[in-house]
């Protein structure tokens, strides 16, 4: 059946979406009376080469090929892709290996949620912006004190949004000073940041010692006084601007998370025992369908994994490679286990047929129900906080302290207790938020994660990768968490080499474009219904928010390759190649 597309009212196209990584577009629909969006189709413009680049390569060249994926999120695809190694070659890392790749992960999420927060999605919410296109809201925010004042030091609503100016803002400012740390925390243990070089299957490459992690520490120390001001000051943002914009972006509370920072004596790379380790990260993986978790399992997560090409420039498959996963339990055809990646390019914007190079990864039940999922911060905080496998959950939020941070310039020196609170509803706003308390958990769990390691290694136990011998054969999936939501790779290896590589990253999730019952993605099921705040215009400032509310990232979403040249047809498609 043909995708069903609205063409009353007014249609704008917004094409390149920006503010991060390029080649996604948006054509949105507005209503005759211009007070809502009616329709939404989101699409990627790109073609890419990684899956098919891996084919017939030694599968640990895609720890390091993959993170080309991404110069904004390369880490979690080093980690979920170390992970498939890992189990691909039946190896597993020793606990200081498993810290330290955890600490290396930790770090790029403390740059990138003020990176998300604070310079690609706040800038929505700043003067600049609403002089612009809501005086009105701006008027109201100059002369509304802020709750929080006393911990972040802006007085007024209207004081955050002058901070948050590109370029010239003082948060802006700061929050770009706290990414650069949080590379530089990253580069201390990993050798580099983007794309690190040390991780390797049955751990990382690097010799650690108690001076390197009291480094890492004093660097940590300045995230966990940062939290303490980023926090709050975004608690006072989006609560003044709920009002105004709370039904933008808003969706059914479906959603997916894989988890990730891994238990140090848990986790050991086995299929069979993935539910076991899974389930002691300290960031719980689960799927949520309409608010109520419906697992805990990563086996049963990563079984119910689906993508579809009804709407993608591919063909579609029907071989099997793989008829059970390693534990026998039945594989569908689409599970990327047995996903193909053959590019079949089409006209541009075809809305009733092929539209975007973007898959659509939908989650199926154990009745066989497939759901759309988003994934990101918001996610991972819900099933953490629901599913009380964690000290801090309460089934209802995540309570967790913050040590004291008595550093030069700190605001708040002390402990500081942080509540984050499932919310009523999911919009764009509270993706925000989730971001920004994310942070302080992240600082919450390595700052607890590195008392242990600390005392490892002063003990002299700092060995940081387990000695293996390549099988000839193997299979293997690495799920986990970027920061925009749940990544996932996996492998087949036959005789040595990959048979096949898949990846779905976050953003393969969340703009994905209508899936095989018409349903419209993450995205796209934003965007309709969401007001129109604009007055007298229709430049899409409501559409973009929704979008920056998910922190979009195409280059990690779309990974195709053709060596028959079909780039010859790149100017029919619209790519950006």
């Amino acid at each position: 059946m043909a995708a069903k597309t609205k063409t009353q009212g007014k249609e704008i196209t917004i094409e390149p979406l920006t503010r991060i990584e390029g080649h996604l577009a948006v054509h949105a629909t507005a209503d005759n009376d211009g007070k809502k969006y009616t329709d939404a189709h989101s699409y990627g413009t790109m073609f890419r080469g990684f899956e098919r680049i891996l084919k017939g390569r030694e599968p640990a060249d895609a720890i390091w090929i993959t993170q080309r994926i991404c110069g904004v999120c390369p880490l979690p695809h080093a980690t979920a892709s170390a992970q498939c190694i890992d189990m691909t070659y039946n190896v597993s890392p020793p606990p200081v290996g498993i810290a330290l790749r955890n600490f290396t992960l930790m770090s790029e999420e403390l740059y990138d949620s003020p990176l998300g927060c604070a310079i690609l999605e706040g800038p929505d919410y700043s003067a600049q912006i609403l002089g612009k296109y809501a005086p009105d809201v701006l008027t109201r925010a100059r002369v509304t004190k802020a709750e929080h004042a006393g911990l972040h030091g802006y007085a007024t609503i209207g004081d955050i949004a002058e901070g948050l100016n590109p370029i010239t803002g003082s948060i802006w400012l700061r929050a770009l000073g706290m990414s650069k740390l949080g590379r530089k925390m990253a580069s201390l243990l990993a050798g580099k940041h983007p794309h690190v070089n040390s991780f390797v299957p049955g751990g990382i490459g690097k010799t650690i010692r108690a001076s390197d992690l009291e480094q890492y520490a004093s660097m940590l120390f300045q995230h966990v006084a940062f939290s303490k001001e980023f926090v709050p000051l975004f608690d006072d943002l989006i609560n003044f601007m709920m009002p105004y914009y709370g039904e933008n972006g808003v969706r059914a509370p479906n959603m997916m998370a894989m988890g990730c920072y891994e238990d140090l004596s848990a986790y050991n790379a086995q299929y069979e025992d993935m539910g076991t380790w899974g389930i002691k990260r300290a960031v719980t993986p689960g799927v949520v369908i309409d608010g109520e978790i419906v697992t805990n399992d990563l086996i049963e997560i990563n079984l119910g994994v689906r993508e579809y090409v009804n709407h993608s420039y591919y063909e579609d498959w029907s071989a099997l490679d793989m008829k059970t996963d390693p534990a026998g339990n039945a594989l569908d055809k689409n599970h990327p286990w047995n996903e193909q990646t053959i590019a079949k390019p089409g006209p541009a914007k075809n809305w009733g047929g092929k539209y975007t190079w973007l898959k659509a990864p939908r989650w199926a039940d154990s009745k066989g129900k497939t759901h759309v999922v988003e994934v990101g911060p918001v996610a991972r905080m819900y099933t953490t906080a629901k599913s009380k496998k964690v000290d801090a959950s309460t089934g209802k939020s995540l309570k967790f302290t913050l040590p004291n941070s008595k550093i030069m310039g700190a605001r708040v020196p002390g402990e500081m207790e942080f509540e984050w609170k499932i919310p009523s509803k999911i919009n764009t706003l509270e993706r925000i938020r989730a971001r920004a308390y994310f942070h302080a958990y992240t600082a919450h769990v390595a700052y607890n994660q590195l008392l242990v390691a600390l005392g490892a290694v002063k003990a002299g136990n700092t060995k940081v990768w387990t000695k293996y011998e390549r099988p000839k054969d193997g299979v293997g999936c690495g799920l986990n968490e970027a920061m925009r939501g749940a990544v996932a790779h996996w492998c087949i290896m036959k005789d040595g080499k990959v048979q096949k590589y898949q990846i779905i990253a976050p953003t393969t999730w969340n703009a994905s474009p209508r899936g095989p019952n018409e349903e419209p993605g993450p995205y796209e099921e934003a965007i309709i219904g969401t007001p129109i705040t604009e007055k007298g215009t229709l430049d899409g400032l409501d559409v973009v928010r929704v979008i920056r509310g998910f922190d979009p990232c195409l280059a990690c979403a779309i990974h195709t390759y053709d060596g028959k040249g079909v780039l010859k047809n790149k100017e029919t498609l619209g790519c950006q190649c």
